[in-house]
């Protein structure tokens, strides 16, 4: 793999080591790409190299065409050999006179006034642009030669990478890499008309076309010797000229028998990608997710629904500036969701949204939604390249911009997975300020873990900084922000922890062996993470120290280094030793799982000195027993008696992943009457028993009942409205039809007798005066909270629908509370507006409108204070159907819903509870 970004660190730019080469060969051959020509550095003048006429940009492609080498059978004594790309040498100085000459040639025409479409067509006509379009188009650009020839200037090399596709790219993403170009050779002054003309271009209606849809608008000398080059690739290259993805390559060297009785293959696949650590990645300013998607003319995303309520707004309004179609599917993105259903549920949107396996999926979240997203796209069309913007420490120094991609299922960690990197990784520390602590506390592990492996001068930052990373969560919050020595300090850190992360990852991306450096503190943990509930980092903690431990009993590092290992453990809060090491006997079933995952060998990377690798192949089940006890004897000395700080998942607001294991229906006790259903549906799928599911189906369709018979009964005014309303459908149908409404309306919505008298329970028992009902419908829930009103009280309800509000008035037109309620008519945000600015303020919000809505409603309510502090919100159906409980794709509703839920319960303003009535209330008091 070749990584064309990374952090600029201490050492200066480092090209990230490729896995193996563009070919892989037979020991008797050479190793190289198939090229044209010689690697050495020309001793030609560039004026030489560069002065090349359209004419002849036309000749050689002709004269090269003509030849066809590749793909013509090679004998090879009985055998025929058959190659796959014939491709041009890198010579770094003529490329760089190319790319030069082209760029200052077509300078001024960027700058002419006339459309930008036709300074496309010109530009793309000039003898210089066309020579080194051509030349590019045919260079091994994944190749370790190109690599090594630009490990100087990642940014050009990554520009050139895609150049090369340049015949198949959109318009306006040329526009996008001829204004890279200019920068990485002229600098910012030259850079500008490009991007002037770039930003004009992607304003153009057929920006998104590809460039060879203008070939016919072409001069005819400069038509043909695109035409003739893209016929010489149809051959030579044809990934090239038409490519699926321009993020990866495959090459294969196939050897027949000359009857074809014998075949043998060696095939490659070379992936490219690119690593980014940035800042203000969302500013409007920041291009980096824009010259991605522009060119494209929209983003489809997957994000995590945490990520949402808090960074939502913010994405949908960079999309918007920049002008990009921008559709997103909310998932959740905790632990216990890591499944293959939810991978499942991602796919289905992909298909129904029409994803192209040549666009980037972008990715918005942590570690999780890194998994789960990534192996789905790893599954769409069995390969769809993806962008990841890391949110949390963890996908950003590692789950990000790894390759192993997966999920859980069946109760077992990680049964299914794929290899598929991302093909650009964006990590921004800014969005770990809104990360629980524990959350990021957890992640500090990944950069331990490269430390102690791969980088001593790491791990001394770590020794030094890193209790002050955890508690200023890496510089994003208190006075750390404004301290830039901090925050380079912070970079430095995540930088170097990205680098050793892919450097040891990405030279062995299919785990061809098991000398994997950052396998560290994975080798016994995960036989223990999931039945102990502990964070995946404090998890890995325990398994560095144990591993630490035995480092030193193999005499690979000294007690000095194993103490100062654990101690950065400990003075991170990370876990040492958890109670659940007890239970030698699963630490060692662990263990024998790991050596049949990993080929028959155990291979425990281990530190080697401190800041080096090692491996232990083998450890007898008595000395594991043996040094388990004496591993918890070190750990009793450290802080905690080596627990960590919120180890647990359910410590930091997570659920257990275990949560979601069915317990074995005899061990199920009967609390309430969900569990007694659960119980008799389970015996019944075991037994097959018939009766007991329509006994448990009743049982179901009785709750509502119940709670409707033993609850306060409703007003003659209320059973009324309950009773016109049902008569309401065909109404509904009629006034949709006729354009009388915005959407199908249901009888179905009525808040209904249980909530009803549960609203009208709390008006009472809070002293309620003011209260704002928000959807109105036909009046049920308004009149029910009016009835308990005090004769003073006052409710503002709100509907936009003019029909709905009209038919509400009339059902109260009886009641002698009709005078306490206020009704408006419009969008819900308009009329919060215009109650904000009157200075209104209620204490009692109940909310119930279109669910899409609801968070930016709840948003609205609360910033602007029309629910005080001290008042109560209630919002209706937050278990949308029961949707998210069904494990499958939500709805529109249902997104909306979870999104509501999410953004509670990452609101610090609010104590909230959910109940399980009707489709879910849930009942949030503002605490300030």
């Amino acid at each position: 793999m070749v990584c064309t970004g990374a952090a600029p660190l201490a050492s200066g730019p480092a090209f990230l080591q490729p896995a193996q080469l563009t070919r892989i060969a037979p020991s008797v051959r050479s190793v190289q790409p198939r090229t044209r020509g010689t690697q050495s550095s020309s001793t030609a003048s560039r004026a030489t190299a560069t002065a090349q006429t359209v004419g002849a940009a036309v000749a050689a492609a002709g004269a090269a065409s003509k030849r066809k080498r590749a793909k013509q059978p090679k004998q090879a004594g009985a055998n025929v050999e058959i190659n796959y790309y014939d491709l041009d040498a890198v010579n770094e100085e003529e490329i760089m006179a190319a790319v030069e000459e082209a760029i200052s040639k077509v300078s001024d025409i960027v700058q002419e006034s006339s459309s930008p479409t036709e300074r496309l067509l010109k530009l793309l006509s000039e003898p210089s642009m066309v020579a080194m379009l051509t030349k590019v188009s045919r260079l091994p650009v994944f190749s370790y030669e190109m690599g090594s020839a630009f490990k100087d200037n990642l940014d050009l090399l990554l520009a050139l990478k895609q150049i090369k596709y340049f015949w198949s790219v959109p318009q306006s993403q040329l526009a996008i890499l001829l204004e890279q170009l200019a920068r990485q050779t002229g600098g910012e002054e030259a850079m500008q008309p490009f991007k002037e003309f770039a930003q004009a271009l992607s304003q153009t209606e057929g920006h998104t076309d590809m460039v060879k849809h203008l070939r016919q608008q072409l001069p005819e000398e400069a038509r043909t010797a695109y035409v003739e080059n893209a016929l010489y690739l149809e051959t030579a290259d044809a990934h090239a000229v038409y490519p699926t993805s321009i993020y990866r390559q495959c090459d294969a060297l196939t050897l027949a028998t000359e009857d074809a009785s014998t075949i043998e293959a060696v095939m490659s696949t070379t992936i490219t990608t690119t690593i980014k650590i940035a800042r203000k990645v969302l500013d409007v300013n920041n291009r980096l997710l824009a010259d991605v998607y522009k060119p494209l003319g929209r983003c489809i995303a997957v994000i995590d629904d945490k990520v949402e309520a808090l960074y939502g707004k913010e994405l949908d309004a960079y999309f918007a500036h920049h002008g990009i179609d921008y559709t997103k599917s909310i998932v959740s993105g905790n632990e216990v969701d890591k499944d293959i259903r939810n991978v499942e549920g991602i796919l289905v949107t992909l298909k129904k949204i029409g994803q192209g396996r040549h666009e980037p999926l972008l990715v918005v979240g942590g570690g999780v939604v890194a998994d789960i997203a990534g192996f789905a796209a790893a599954l769409y069309s069995r390969n769809t390249p993806y962008v990841m913007l890391c949110t949390s420490i963890v996908a950003g120094i590692d789950a990000g911009p790894s390759p192993r991609v997966c999920c859980n299922g069946f109760d077992y960690k990680n049964l299914y997975g794929a290899y598929h990197p991302p093909v650009l990784t964006i990590t921004d520390r800014s969005f770990w300020k809104t990360l629980h602590p524990g959350w990021l506390r957890h992640g500090v592990a990944e950069i331990i873990k490269m430390a102690v492996m791969k980088d001593l001068s790491l791990f001394k930052l770590m020794e030094e900084w890193g209790p002050k990373c955890v508690q200023t969560k890496f510089g994003a919050e208190g006075e750390s922000v404004d301290d830039p020595a901090f925050q380079d300090v912070c970079d430095l850190i995540v930088g170097k922890a990205m680098e050793g992360y892919v450097r040891s990852e990405y030279g062995n991306l299919w785990e061809t062996h098991q000398c994997r450096p950052h396998a560290y503190g994975h080798t016994w943990s995960p036989g223990y993470e999931l039945p102990s509930g502990m964070l995946h980092g404090h998890a890995v903690g325990t398994c560095m120290g144990f591993g630490a431990y035995l480092a030193l009993k193999a005499d690979f590092i000294t007690e000095t280094e194993m103490h100062r290992t654990l101690k950065v453990i400990s003075d991170c809060e990370l876990c040492l030793w958890h109670p659940v090491m007890e239970d030698g006997g699963a630490v060692w079933r662990s263990q024998v799982a790991m050596i049949e995952k990993r080929g028959g060998n155990l291979c425990a990377p281990l530190p080697r000195p401190l800041g080096s690798s090692g491996y232990l192949n083998d450890l007898s089940e008595d000395e594991l027993l043996q040094d388990l006890q004496a591993y918890k004897e070190i750990c009793l000395s450290y802080p905690r008696g080596g627990r960590g700080v919120e180890e647990h998942c359910v410590d930091v607001g997570l659920e257990d992943p275990q949560a979601k294991k069915m317990a074995p229906v005899p061990d199920r006790f009967v609390v309430t009457p969900t569990d007694l259903i659960v119980t008799k549906l389970s015996k019944a799928a075991v037994d097959n028993d018939m009766d007991a599911i329509s006994q448990a189906v009743r049982m179901l369709d009785g709750v509502d009942g119940m709670v409707a018979k033993y609850s306060s009964q409703p007003s003659e005014a209320l059973r009324n409205i309950s009773l016109q309303t049902a008569k309401t459908n065909p109404l509904w149908a009629e006034a949709e039809e006729k354009g009388d409404t915005t959407r199908l309306m249901e009888a179905e919505m009525i808040s209904g007798q249980a909530e009803g008298q549960l609203l009208s329970l709390l008006v009472k028992f809070g002293k309620v005066k003011n209260i704002l009902d928000i959807g109105t419908f036909t009046g049920y829930s308004s009149l029910a909270m009016a009835e308990a009103l005090p004769e003073d009280g006052h409710l503002v309800t709100l509907e936009r629908e003019a029909v709905a509000a009209e038919m509400a008035a009339k059902n109260w037109e009886q009641s002698p509370h009709k005078s306490k309620i206020e009704s408006r008519v419009g969008e819900a945000h308009d009329l919060l507006s215009a109650l904000a600015k009157e200075g209104a303020s209620f204490d009692l919000v109940f909310l119930d409108v279109d669910k899409p809505g609801y968070f930016s409603l709840y948003q609205t309510i609360m910033d602007t204070g029309l629910l005080r502090v001290g008042g109560l919100i209630a919002v209706d159906n937050t278990m949308y159907k029961g949707e998210e409980l069904s494990g499958e794709q939500l709805s529109v509703n249902g997104e909306g819903a979870r999104a509501l839920n999410a953004g509670l319960l990452a609101d610090e303003r609010v104590h909230q509870v959910m109940l399980p009535l009707r489709d879910g209330l849930t009942l949030a008091h503002r605490l300030r």
